[in-house]
């Protein structure tokens, strides 16, 4: 009996620590070209718990940066989102910002972190972290031929 119970949790520990060593990393890459030039232009290389963010663009000069982490990691929303909701208005776990051609490596972040990136400087909360409603999403693309 005793060997039955351990299987399945040696089993767990074995995929837990498969999952967190190592493993391919994330990139997310944030452009908008206007005329064929790059007005903004940010990129994010993550593992769990590290990343790079870099600032390769903006208009502004600076990239500024929220991350966040509990309630509102993508882990966390998908197996409790309906009970522990991510508050539109939660502070970031980190806020930074990085001068155009500057990049930062962070160890330390929350496993399943998310974060935000924008060219204007202000309060950035995690209302950022929603999709943009459907109306805007659709206009954000390209037109849709109409014939």
């Amino acid at each position: 009996m005793r060997s039955i119970t351990t299987l399945p949790l040696s089993l767990c520990v074995l995929l837990l620590a498969t999952a967190c060593s190592g493993g391919h990393g994330t990139t997310v890459v944030l452009r908008e070209d206007i005329d064929g030039a790059a007005r903004f232009h940010s990129r994010t290389e993550s593992q769990p718990g590290s990343a790079r963010f870099e600032c390769l663009a903006s208009a502004s000069g600076e990239c500024h940066y929220a991350v966040f982490g509990g309630a509102c990691g993508p882990l966390a929303m998908a197996i409790v989102g309906d009970v522990i909701a991510c508050d539109a208005d939660a502070a970031p776990t980190a806020r930074f910002d990085l001068a155009v051609g500057e990049r930062r490596d962070i160890d330390g972040l929350p496993l399943d972190f998310r974060h935000c990136v924008r060219e204007r400087p202000g309060t950035i909360t995690a209302a950022c972290l929603e999709p943009p409603p459907p109306e805007l999403a659709r206009h954000a693309g390209p037109a849709e031929p109409t014939g």
